[in-house]
């Protein structure tokens, strides 16, 4: 141990797109060097555009004057009730008064069959709220990528909403080309998922893929679909967003919208969607777009930090939008937080070294880059990263850990000349990433 802590360990902090900071251990040659830690705070999220609806469109008032000849068709109740809803705008909707989930599937039966004047049930929705009734039908439906974010509304003399003026950005054919390459994109990937996987898999691989497959990228308004995340490879909050939905779909898990802001390092509020999916009956809060940070030589990086969260834990820096038609389901359940289910979790400093000699075994069995691990609060891991980071030339432990795993696993190409640690100090998880011969 005493020829490999001779070797000094620098400390480098490079940017990273949400959580913490990237500490790199280099090893030089030459005299030992300490080394410092800085404390990030408040951890950074991504550039989160969102693309919605806009939250107030031009507004046409209806002057009180006889009622037109023919009458407006407004599709009736029972005729709403026979419409078909996306899992995400039925959970939603199931919460709604009769009439509210009426102008629901009214307005959901209008935009999919792409009419320019879309009525509803008069006297029901005011003006001030009908915008938030349209952000929830776009929204938990991902297959609409085709209106225009601006619309007008017609307000009847009682200052309720009576009908929507639509715009949409392309014909149905088109529509109907990039549903199906979309849905091909679908396929591919759940053909690798098993037969008779379980809920948590199956979502893990869903997750895994969308990190994958896409790039976080801002390069047109393919960006804010499902199509620019799964068929393009670019995409921002929104694209990832419906991405995931539309495989949680294909596979039978509940997913649905977030909407809300992503607190950056600065502490400043950005526009952001993310999820939450139920997993053996339980709700999670997760963010996949947030699992594929943008820092340097991060082209390959996929974690877990928010995969499968508390409401308390996501909330440290989200901020859900006050929706009155969105009623989101609480999420307290910790069963398949990734790293408890795992047993990468550490509830104090103690068992750091036990949770990480799991995530290392398992993480270089499978010639993996990162052994990461989640600690129960901050004292733990403020308390973690003191032991990982020794004094300042590594931590013979975790030293010896990975010795033990090349020498189990010599077909890997692991080094043992050092580590780089990666953490997130709002999420508390802590990660090793491995050396290897060819990187």
């Amino acid at each position: 141990m005493a020829r490999r802590l001779a070797a000094a360990v620098v400390l480098m902090l490079l940017a990273a797109a949400s959580g913490g900071g990237y500490y790199a251990y280099t090893m030089l040659s030459g005299d030992t060097m300490s080394v410092s830690r800085s404390d990030e705070g408040m951890v950074v999220t991504r550039k989160s555009k969102v693309s919605l609806p806009a939250d107030g469109g031009n507004v046409v008032t209806e002057k009180a004057v006889a009622p037109p000849a023919e009458p407006e068709p407004v599709l009736s109740d029972e005729e709403a009730a026979e419409v078909e809803l996306p899992y995400a705008v039925g959970y939603f909707a199931d919460k709604l008064s009769k009439d509210e989930a009426i102008i629901c599937r009214q307005i959901y039966k209008g935009i999919t069959e792409r009419q320019e004047k879309i009525f509803i049930k008069k006297n029901v929705i005011d003006s001030s709220d009908i915008c938030q009734l349209v952000v929830m039908c776009v929204t938990g439906a991902p297959e609409i990528d085709y209106i225009e974010t601006e619309y007008s509304v017609q307000v009847d003399a009682n200052g309720c909403a009576s009908a929507l003026y639509m715009t949409y950005t392309r014909s149905a054919e088109d529509s109907e080309m990039r549903r199906q390459l979309t849905e091909q994109a679908i396929d591919r990937i759940v053909a690798g998922i098993p037969d008779n996987t379980s809920d948590f898999h199956k979502f893990r691989m869903i997750h895994d893929a969308v990190v994958n497959r896409c790039l976080y990228y801002e390069a047109d308004d393919d960006c804010y679909t499902a199509y620019g995340c799964l068929v393009g490879g670019n995409a921002v909050c929104e694209g990832y967003s419906k991405a995931l939905m539309m495989l949680c779909d294909r596979v039978g898990l509940p997913c649905l919208p977030v909407i809300g802001q992503g607190i950056n390092e600065s502490g400043a509020a950005q526009e952001h969607i993310w999820n939450k999916v139920m997993i053996e009956g339980q709700w999670y809060c997760t963010d996949v777009t947030w699992d594929d940070p943008l820092f340097e030589s991060a082209e390959n990086y996929l974690r877990y930090d928010y995969c499968t969260l508390t409401d308390e834990e996501m909330d440290r820096n989200h901020i859900e939008d006050e929706n009155r038609f969105m009623e989101e389901p609480e999420c307290t359940a910790t069963e398949y937080d990734y790293y408890r289910y795992y047993a990468y979790f550490a509830d104090e400093a103690a068992d750091a070294e036990t949770a990480f000699r799991r995530a290392l075994n398992n993480a270089m069995a499978n010639g993996e880059e990162y052994a990461r691990i989640k600690c129960a609060d901050r004292q733990c891991f403020d308390e973690t990263l003191d032991w990982m980071f020794g004094d300042g030339t590594g931590n013979e432990i975790l030293l010896d850990m990975i010795s033990e795993g090349a020498e189990k696993n010599p077909d890997m190409d692991y080094l043992t000349t050092g580590y780089s640690v990666i953490n997130n100090a709002v999420t508390y998880n802590v990660s090793i990433r491995l050396r290897k011969a060819d990187n």
